[in-house]
């Protein structure tokens, strides 16, 4: 099956997959999902981010600077899939400034320049039978050079258990919304 995550990501040097089945309707969650505030990050986001800031500010003397201020929406289809994406340098710590902000899918696409990564996540809300919907979130990476995939490499490890556990209590989160 081709998602909408396979047209900006087909082939990721790094992904991770979580989901969840909830006991609820596929329109029920996708609403639920739209309601979710996800402004106000977990603590284990939190402690993510402050530990990136220390990591920056002992490696280069500033807080990072390649972390971008949201995911930029690049493909919907309601109540099925959902693909926000973001380019960056992240496994730099914030070396420099050279953060990226598209404006949307076709900048996400056409988006070369070496030495960075393009990450997107993807939801997807799948109807499961009995009135149950199976929700996936995956992350995937993929790099524009060689020497930007070997960092990413080494940064990967790092981050994943931290994405991880943020990804499950998202997807916890939002089953608790859907079935209210």
């Amino acid at each position: 099956m081709t998602t909408l995550a396979d047209q900006f990501v087909p082939k990721p040097h790094f992904a991770e997959r979580h989901q969840i089945e909830i006991p609820a309707a596929r329109a029920v969650v996708w609403e639920a999902w739209q309601q979710l505030d996800l402004s106000d990050p977990p603590l284990v986001a939190r402690f993510l981010f402050g530990a990136r800031d220390v990591i920056a500010r002992l490696r280069h003397g500033h807080a990072h600077l390649d972390v971008p201020d949201t995911f930029i929406p690049l493909a919907e289809e309601r109540p099925v899939e959902q693909v926000k994406g973001v380019v960056g340098t992240w496994w730099t710590f914030g070396a420099t400034s050279n953060r990226v902000d598209i404006a949307g899918r076709q900048e996400f696409l056409d988006f070369a320049e070496p030495g960075y990564g393009k990450a997107i996540v993807g939801m997807r809300f799948e109807e499961i039978g009995g009135g149950r919907t199976r929700v996936t979130t995956e992350t995937r990476v993929v790099c524009t050079d060689e020497a930007s995939r070997r960092g990413m490499a080494r940064y990967w490890p790092l981050i994943r258990p931290f994405s991880g556990l943020i990804r499950i209590m998202m997807l916890r989160s939002l089953r608790s919304r859907a079935l209210r």
